[in-house]
Formats: C-alpha cells, sequence, structure tokens
C-alpha cells in the first residue's frame, strides 16, 4: 500500500508487492475485459445478421466455448483477477482510515471471505457450462 503522500512503496515494504500486483492485475483486466468483450458480443454480431443466431450470446455458443480449455483458463483468469483487483481496491480504501492493527487484519479476513465465497459463485457458474 502507498504511504499518504503518494508515493510507490519501497520495494522491501510488504505494500510493496499488493501495489505491484494491483497495477498489473489493472493492466491485465483491460487486455482481457476487451478481448471477452470483442468475443463474446461483437464477433458474432455477423451470424445474428445472417440469421443463424438470434442473439450475441446463446448457451449453446457459450457451452462449445468453454469446451475449450484456453477459454476456461481465460474466463477464470477474469474472474480471479477482477476480484483481486476489486477487493485490493476496497482494502486499500479502507487502510487508508488508518485503522488500528485488529481492524486492518479484520478488513483483509472480511474482504478474503467475501473473495473466496465471490469466487466459488462465479466458478460454479463457469462450472455448469464445463461439466
Amino acid at each position: 500500500m502507498a504511504s499518504h503522500t503518494g508515493e510507490t512503496p519501497a520495494r522491501g515494504t510488504p505494500g510493496f508487492w499488493l501495489w505491484f500486483f494491483q497495477r498489473i492485475s489493472g493492466l491485465l483486466l483491460l487486455f482481457l475485459v476487451l478481448t471477452h468483450g470483442s468475443i463474446t458480443h461483437f464477433l458474432p454480431i455477423g451470424d445474428v445478421q445472417a440469421g443463424i443466431q438470434d442473439e450475441p450470446v446463446v448457451y449453446e455458443v457459450v457451452k462449445q466455448r468453454l469446451a475449450q480449455a484456453f477459454f476456461v483458463f481465460f474466463d477464470f483468469a477474469l474472474l480471479i483477477l477482477a476480484l483481486y483487483h476489486g477487493l485490493n481496491g476496497i482494502r486499500n480504501i479502507l487502510l487508508e482510515w488508518r485503522p488500528t492493527a485488529r481492524r486492518q487484519r479484520m478488513v483483509t479476513a472480511s474482504l478474503w471471505i467475501l473473495g473466496l465465497v465471490s469466487f466459488s459463485f462465479g466458478a460454479r457458474a463457469l462450472l455448469v457450462f464445463i461439466l
């Protein structure tokens, strides 16, 4: 986590890696979301216009796509990175209020629980198509 002066944390500090992964996850998310949007919503437009399918996103197309290992990896990466980036961002905002060490641990533990529960719901939604 960056100091209150807005500086980048020093590499040896515990907050450096959280700060670093926040930036990396943001860049990866930008790429993944744009790719996901184009594959899911824009590529099938030709099939919709040709009358092959009714809508850009239909169950059978998603099921065929998720039968491929690349798309399973892609969607799970998107899920994990979005959860990490979002929950780490919330954690950083909450810790800027400088809570006590006990409350910092409570915030971190609560966000971990929320992240694991959210991941299990997201993974379950993906696994419906895979299994």
